[in-house]
């Protein structure tokens, strides 16, 4: 896509990301473009303190986690953990973070102290090299060998403390990509929902650097093909703008194609 393009594309999706009173979508306009009418949007707010607060500062702690996992709401003006955390500490799919298989798992501020030991210093990585990027995946798979903290969470961690230099990834964001490049809908292209242990070769990396982060890198690939204007636009630290994030992660939810 040309700039003008990209333009257009982030206007018409990004939208539907934010839950803003200010800004009024109707069943139709769902409908129109192939969304589903339930898509879990987000307040405007909360995308602002998460952007402010945490990405733009490097910051990676518990609640970087539940924004992630979809357990993080706002009320009243403040950041609220949804239930079951902090009680119990959850991925998006409902497995309880633990630091092994058989362990009881994180409760109350267990797991906020247990990254605060934990704290990876990443000042000597160039983000733009992708053996760097290999580099830091290793290192907090290495340091927070979590049971249910998986690929897509050990992105998200480098995705904080790169302040976004490290693109954040998602599934329904790289099925976006892939139809874009592929001028497909969203509803005629395929990604897995995580790497599995079953999908190693043999012969690879010991450390299960494959397929799981080669799959991230074939992600960041199609992000310079498809929006190249969008890079690191405007010489911001951020891979691509929380904006564009926005419109891919919703046009993946997509039935129909956008143009």
């Amino acid at each position: 896509m040309n700039e003008s393009e990209a333009k257009l594309f982030i206007d018409r999706f990004s939208k539907f990301y934010l839950n803003d009173p200010k800004v009024l979508i109707n069943e139709k306009d769902f409908k129109y473009e192939g969304l589903p009418k339930n898509l879990n949007r987000t307040h405007p707010e909360l995308e602002d303190y998460i952007t402010t607060e945490k990405i733009e500062k490097g910051i990676f702690d518990a609640q970087s986690f539940a924004w992630k996992a979809g357990k993080a709401g706002w009320e009243n003006g403040h950041f609220v953990y949804i239930k079951t955390l902090p009680d119990k500490w959850v991925n998006g799919n409902g497995g309880q973070i633990k630091v092994n298989k058989e362990d009881k798992g994180f409760s109350g501020e267990d797991f906020e102290n247990y990254l605060s030991k934990n704290r990876i210093d990443t000042s000597g990585y160039d983000f733009d090299k992708a053996e760097d990027r290999k580099k830091l995946y290793l290192e907090i798979k290495k340091n927070y060998n979590l049971h249910n903290y998986g690929t897509v969470y050990i992105i998200n961690h480098m995705f904080f403390l790169s302040k976004g230099a490290v693109p954040i990834y998602d599934r329904f964001a790289h099925i976006a990509l892939k139809a874009l490049f592929m001028d497909k809908s969203p509803l005629e292209v395929y990604v897995p929902s995580a790497p599995l242990k079953s999908d190693q070769r043999k012969g690879e990396d010991e450390n299960g650097y494959y397929p799981a982060v080669s799959l991230f890198e074939e992600y960041i690939w199609l992000l310079k093909e498809v929006f190249p204007s969008e890079i690191h636009k405007n010489g911001d630290t951020m891979f691509i703008s929380r904006n564009l994030d926005q419109a891919l992660w919703v046009y993946g939810h997509a039935t129909r194609r956008w143009r």
